[in-house]
């Protein structure tokens, strides 16, 4: 995905220390300090040669070989430098590694500050990731817009085909989808939504992009727009992250993490970095309100 412009570029490769890799696992140097060296020789090798590959299209590039967790040294030197965008690589689809145990990229993604690329290639397959088709999973929320402003800053071929998709849930409980299907409400709110999709798509297409528009009924969200994916052969979900409170991201799931956790293809989470910080902040402070009042 080439930027319309020169970007700064910052390379991380963490080395995992032998406290943080199970006791019994062999091959671990006796020698701490000689193991982490070596290791971080192998890590510093790798980034320099990524590095050389991505020289061109980028205005400066930084390597960091950090020594710790992975995920926790990438969203440390993420908020370090102050980036906007982080791109991981997801290894392997399995159900246990991805939903149960997770992953460097699950958890990146999860608790990131920051917009992230979650590159996946299709399953069992291969051939490295491409960029043909791309689904933009619209809310009818402000995020809308900004996923279609954060799209307009990569230079993207015309061959290139943007579906945007928009899934309206259908609350099934006591039938109520019958009932909503034949109100006016409910075909209001159709209308209302097909109409915020077209505005979205003239934006597209004056940069010269092909698009589609689909309207999806259904009863889970994410489970359509999988289901979207899959069945058009997209490369790439894009989808916000408005519903990415700490209960939400932790305990609860959200539409975005459900997307990336189960999805086959590369998924990138649009986020604004001022609106995620408050947020945080906001949590914080509440939690700081109730341990104060279950104090007292």
């Amino acid at each position: 995905m080439p930027f319309r412009r020169p970007i700064d570029l910052e390379i991380v490769s963490a080395v995992t220390p032998p406290s943080s890799i199970d006791p019994g696992a062999e091959g671990i140097a006796e020698d701490l300090s000689d193991f982490l060296n070596e290791e971080s020789e192998i890590a510093k090798a790798r980034v320099e040669k990524t590095a050389a590959k991505l020289c061109g299209p980028v205005h400066s590039i930084r390597t960091h070989v950090p020594i710790g967790q992975p995920a926790n040294e990438v969203l440390a030197a993420a908020e370090h430098c102050d980036v906007d965008l982080v791109v991981l690589g997801a290894v392997g689809h399995s159900a246990l590694d991805r939903v149960l145990l997770g992953s460097v990229s699950d958890y990146v993604a999860t608790h990131g500050e920051t917009t992230t690329l979650v590159v996946r290639p299709r399953r069992d397959s291969e051939i490295p990731p491409k960029l043909e088709r791309i689904v933009i999973a619209l809310s009818g929320s402000e995020e809308d817009q900004r996923m279609i402003d954060c799209l307009k800053q990569f230079q993207l071929h015309s061959s290139i085909e943007v579906h945007l998709v928009r899934v309206l849930r259908l609350d099934t409980f006591y039938r109520q989808d019958i009932r909503r299907r034949a109100s006016k409400f409910w075909q209001g709110y159709v209308d209302h939504a097909q109409a915020q999709i077209l505005a979205l798509e003239t934006q597209l297409q004056s940069i010269g992009l092909t698009t589609e528009t689909h309207l999806v009924e259904a009863e889970h969200v994410g489970d359509a727009l999988i289901d979207y994916a899959e069945t058009h052969g997209c490369d790439l979900i894009v989808t916000g992250d408005s519903d990415s409170g700490i209960l939400t991201r932790v305990f609860i799931g959200s539409t975005s993490r459900y997307v990336l956790r189960h999805a086959q293809c590369s998924v990138l989470i649009v986020r604004n970095k001022e609106d995620r910080a408050r947020d945080s902040n906001v949590t914080l402070d509440q939690r700081a309100v109730v341990g104060a009042n279950v104090s007292g």
